[in-house]
């Protein structure tokens, strides 16, 4: 069974198809505010922090409602918020947070199906995608509660309330905790979506697989169009299972974007000028290391998250840290 924002298929099913290519509480973001953007006027590099090796964690350090004993950690989509404070989605609903790093993950009650997507708003907001549907938290993780199912696995909230939901072949959008969608039509011609952020409740970006970068000022109204400037040969990987691209916009002019090619290269890229016009390099620890990482940028572009996932083999997320030039 398929719908136009993504198929509905066991996990194992979905792992084959990326390699084919194929509500509410505050403490949260404000619509409307946004990162800083010190530091992103000239292209810096990225330093590995840590690797999470999930298989190897010990017993005591993996808390919560856990399940059955023989239930392995199994880890789709990772993204650390800051330095101690991450959120791991997986298989059978299985989310969990860490407070302390990655040290010790406690896992939320309650059972759906693979989870696929995820966007951290803060310490206390977060949101996660895939079959069945979409859920919210807005006390860390600790309880997840499922509102109505949207797109997948791109996801960009400002808060509890207000945010995107996208698969490869369609955008919606929400401004009542995903009681209901809106679907939103970028002009994307024969592409399909490998990453969008929204950066206010008009402002928001859309990024096709070609390179193109829409963008709107009107809440999706009308677009305005750029480009990331591949090189020839070049194509962003659109999938439903995990994002292999990331993308945030820290205010009108400054922006990232890291993306995973199918050479096992990495990249990443930054604007001044709105898209205009991009500086990139490449991410050189990650070459070969993975066919496709899924890719969590936190909201502030400081730590990148980059999960080889257990429907690859490895079950592995590397933490890193921009450093400004």
């Amino acid at each position: 069974m398929s719908s136009r924002y993504g198929p509905v298929v066991v996990c194992v099913a979905l792992g084959l198809m990326v390699l084919e290519g194929c509500a509410l509480a505050p403490r949260s973001a404000t619509p409307g505010a946004t990162p800083t953007a010190s530091g992103f006027d000239s292209l810096g590099r990225w330093e590995v922090v840590r690797q999470i090796e999930y298989y190897n964690l010990p017993e005591e350090n993996l808390k919560g409602d856990i399940g059955p004993a023989y239930t392995p950690y199994l880890v789709s989509l990772a993204g650390f918020h800051t330095d101690a404070f991450g959120i791991t989605v997986g298989p059978d609903d299985d989310a969990r947070y860490t407070t302390d790093g990655g040290q010790s993950w406690t896992k939320a009650a309650g059972e759906l199906h693979c989870r696929h997507g995820l966007e951290i708003v803060d310490e206390r907001v977060a949101w996660h995608c895939g079959n069945g549907g979409t859920r919210v938290s807005t006390d860390g993780g600790q309880t997840w509660h499922t509102v109505t199912p949207a797109g997948c696995p791109y996801l960009s909230f400002l808060d509890a309330q207000t945010g995107w939901a996208a698969s490869p072949s369609g955008l919606q959008a929400t401004s009542d905790g995903g009681a209901s969608w809106n679907d939103l039509s970028p002009p994307l011609d024969t592409q399909s979506i490998a990453a969008v952020a929204l950066r206010t409740v008009n402002d928001g970006y859309v990024l096709g697989t070609t390179g193109d970068l829409f963008v709107t000022a009107d809440g999706g109204q009308s677009w305005g169009v750029r480009s990331l400037g591949l090189e020839t040969g070049e194509r962003l990987i659109a999938a439903w299972v995990g994002p292999n691209v990331a993308m945030r916009f820290f205010d009108a002019q400054h922006g990232m974007v890291v993306f995973a090619l199918s050479d096992r290269t990495v990249w990443f890229a930054i604007t001044r000028d709105g898209g205009q016009s991009w500086q990139r390099a490449e991410i050189p620890e990650l070459r070969d290391q993975s066919y496709y990482y899924h890719l969590y940028l936190a909201r502030d572009g400081r730590l990148l998250t980059v999960t080889d996932a257990y429907v690859n083999g490895a079950n592995v997320s590397i933490v890193l840290r921009y450093q400004q030039p």
